[in-house]
C-alpha cells in the first residue's frame, strides 16, 4: 500500500524456493559425502578390511606398501571360501585428494603409469589396480574379484567384502557402482562401446623381515 514501508525478506532462497531446495539438496549431499552410507550389510556379506591410498601423492592410484596385511588376510579368506568372491570398494576425497597442475584436463586417452590420473578416476583406478596385484601376485582368479565405487563415500581406500558366489557385474550384493575393466573378467561384460580402464601394475610389494 502506498505510504506503507514494506520489509522485505533479503535471506538467500527466501524469494525462490527452488533455489531453497538446491542449498538444502546440497547441504544433504555433503553430509551423506562425509558419512558414506550407513546401512547394514547384506546376508552372507563380511567386510574384511580395507587399504589406504595417501602417502604416494604423485600416484595417489598405486597400491601402497601398507597394504600387505589387508591383500594377504583376504587372499587367505578366499582361498579357505572357494565358493565366495570378493568385492572391492574403492572411494576419493575431494578434500585430501587433488588433480596436479595439467593432470588429465586435456587428455582424452587413459593413463597407464598412474602419474597422470583424472580425479573422476581416482576411485575406479584404487579398485582396479588392487584387483590387479591380488590376481598378479596370488593367483586369484580375476572372476573372482569385483572392482567397484562409491560416490556416497569420501575417502582414499578401497575396503575389502567377502560375498556370496553368485555376485556378477550388475549384482555385487552391496550396490556400489561397477566398474569397467579391461580386459573384462567378471561377466555378463559391458557393453563393448563404453569407456573402460586398464589397471595400472607394480611390482610385487618386499616382504620385512620381522625384527628381533
Amino acid at each position: 500500500m502506498q505510504g506503507e514501508s514494506v520489509k522485505r525478506d533479503t535471506r538467500l532462497g527466501s524469494e525462490c524456493p527452488i533455489v531453497t531446495a538446491v542449498i538444502a539438496c546440497m547441504w544433504m549431499c555433503a553430509q551423506a559425502g562425509a558419512k558414506g552410507q550407513v546401512k547394514p550389510l547384506p546376508d552372507g556379506v563380511e567386510q574384511l578390511c580395507a587399504i589406504q591410498f595417501d602417502k604416494d601423492v604423485k600416484r595417489p592410484t598405486r597400491v601402497e606398501d601398507s597394504a600387505l596385511g589387508c591383500l594377504e588376510m583376504a587372499v587367505k579368506r578366499l582361498k579357505a571360501r572357494p565358493d565366495a568372491k570378493l568385492v572391492l570398494v574403492g572411494v576419493k576425497s575431494f578434500e585430501r585428494d587433488h588433480e596436479a597442475e595439467g593432470n588429465g584436463k586435456m587428455r582424452e586417452t587413459e593413463d597407464t603409469t598412474g602419474y597422470d590420473v583424472r580425479l573422476e578416476d581416482l576411485a575406479a583406478y584404487r579398485a582396479l589396480n588392487t584387483k590387479w596385484y591380488l590376481s598378479k601376485w596370488y593367483h586369484i582368479d580375476p572372476a573372482r574379484i569385483l572392482p567397484t565405487t562409491d560416490e556416497f563415500r569420501q575417502g582414499q581406500e578401497v575396503t575389502f567384502y567377502l560375498v556370496p558366489g553368485d555376485a556378477d557385474f550388475y549384482h555385487n550384493y552391496l550396490d556400489t557402482t561397477k566398474t569397467n575393466e579391461r580386459p573384462c573378467t567378471v561377466k555378463p561384460c559391458y557393453p563393448a562401446d563404453e569407456e573402460s580402464l586398464a589397471a595400472q601394475p607394480r611390482a610385487r610389494i618386499a616382504v620385512r623381515p620381522a625384527p628381533k
